[in-house]
């Protein structure tokens, strides 16, 4: 309980004063980056298109946009790339928040926008979308310092369908929270299709990673 009130302090004070500092400087092919170009070129199908619309959700600071931008330009001629993160102003022991890293990060693409908001606030549509660890439990939540008002994981999954036209990659950390994300697709009846162990030579990670593809509008 008191964790939850803390965060729920804090997180009204850094959405209300919206502080950082300014003129983050980073490496846009950074390891980030290197790494979801890979797992997108090896678990998400792609066919080339006229226009693409693409949304991340949960996209923190944004360091690895520019591999979604890489990989999805090159199967379109023109790409929108929209990112949504609700706790944008979240800082760095440094003092720069998501929000200014991401800025950063963006800034040489084209049709690229960083959302600071709930995805619940998000209504286009979107033809594929990209969710990376989302909260299926609530210690992860809270211990990333959100209020346990934002769990809700089931109506976020639901919403996130609504927005999709084609594809979503899901991908979860661990087999625990992979089951329960497993259990929740098929509590919704969203049809899925569990691509395992997501891996990848660029990184490696403690706790494997599952994958789930969702297609909307045709089988596999």
């Amino acid at each position: 309980m008191f964790e939850n009130l803390k965060n729920n302090f804090d997180f009204y004070i850094r959405s209300f004063t919206k502080f950082s500092r300014k003129n983050y400087s980073g490496n846009p092919d950074n390891i980030e980056s290197k790494y979801l170009f890979d797992i997108l070129d090896k678990y998400f199908p792609m066919d080339d298109k006229e226009n693409v619309s693409v949304l991340d959700i949960g996209s923190k600071n944004w360091a690895y946009v520019k591999g979604e931008y890489d990989f999805f330009s090159r199967y379109c001629n023109f790409l929108k790339l929209d990112g949504v993160e609700i706790d944008a102003y979240r800082m760095n022991s440094d003092f720069y928040s998501r929000y200014e890293i991401a800025q950063f990060y963006i800034k040489n693409l084209d049709n690229v926008r960083y959302y600071p908001d709930n995805l619940l606030n998000i209504n286009d549509q979107y033809d594929y979308i990209i969710w990376i660890l989302p909260f299926v439990t609530p210690y992860p939540l809270l211990r990333w310092g959100l209020p346990e008002k934002f769990f809700m994981p089931e109506e976020l999954l639901e919403h996130a369908y609504k927005l999709l036209n084609k594809q979503m990659l899901i991908i979860n950390q661990g087999v625990d929270e992979a089951q329960i994300q497993k259990k929740m697709l098929e509590v919704l009846c969203i049809k899925y299709k569990d691509l395992g162990v997501i891996k990848s030579n660029i990184l490696e990670f403690k706790n494997d990673r599952y994958g789930f593809l969702i297609q909307k509008q045709t089988g596999f």
